[in-house]
């Protein structure tokens, strides 16, 4: 049993260490645009919007619901593949994450409902930090977007565990555990 738990251990470990990777990655890409991760531009940018908060008005957001999302729909073609990127990137960029939630948190009752909160969150954090530091547009499309990727991911997880559940036999590890332990008292 002591064997098991340090087993589920390590491999809980693992999952925090990949994830951590993963935070760093999705940082790495959507406030540095894949140049090297240095928390002190963020800091001198959110000083001098501290400094000057009128610096609001000089950055781009879009408030508006599918503008970008219809603008890059509508001008998809094999001559502007950045739009394919943009609207498919932001979905894909958040699916490992609708994984890592329940695998972290305990695929519980409501991993669906705290997927759908920490990939809007996280992703609001994520635009927020573009808007005040201007190291990017705060879009309420990519909001959209990151939010179903996490969902997509999410589902992908729950549809891989209940595969794993016809193919292993059905019964989940704590009713076979309770089965077992009415058998030995028999």
């Amino acid at each position: 049993m002591k064997h098991n738990n340090q087993k589920k251990n390590k491999h809980y470990i693992l999952w925090i260490a990949v994830f951590i990777i993963y935070v760093y990655l999705l940082t790495k890409l959507i406030l540095f645009k894949g140049s090297p991760v240095d928390f002190g531009i963020v800091k001198v940018r959110l000083m001098a919007f501290l400094q000057q908060p009128d610096l609001i008005h000089t950055r781009t957001v879009n408030l508006t619901p599918f503008q970008e999302i219809s603008r890059d729909w509508n001008s998809l073609s094999l001559h502007r593949p950045g739009t394919a990127i943009h609207l498919v990137g932001n979905i894909l960029a958040f699916i490992p994450l609708g994984i890592f939630i329940p695998v972290l948190t305990g695929n519980k009752l409501f991993s669906g409902v705290k997927v759908f909160l920490l990939s809007l969150l996280l992703s609001l954090g994520y635009e927020v930090t573009q808007l005040l530091t201007g190291m990017g547009i705060f879009d309420v499309d990519d909001l959209m977007l990151n939010t179903l990727g996490g969902l997509i991911g999410y589902i992908v997880f729950t549809m891989a565990m209940g595969l794993k559940k016809v193919l292993v036999g059905g019964e989940s590890h704590a009713t076979k555990k309770k089965y077992n332990s009415k058998e030995s008292h028999v």
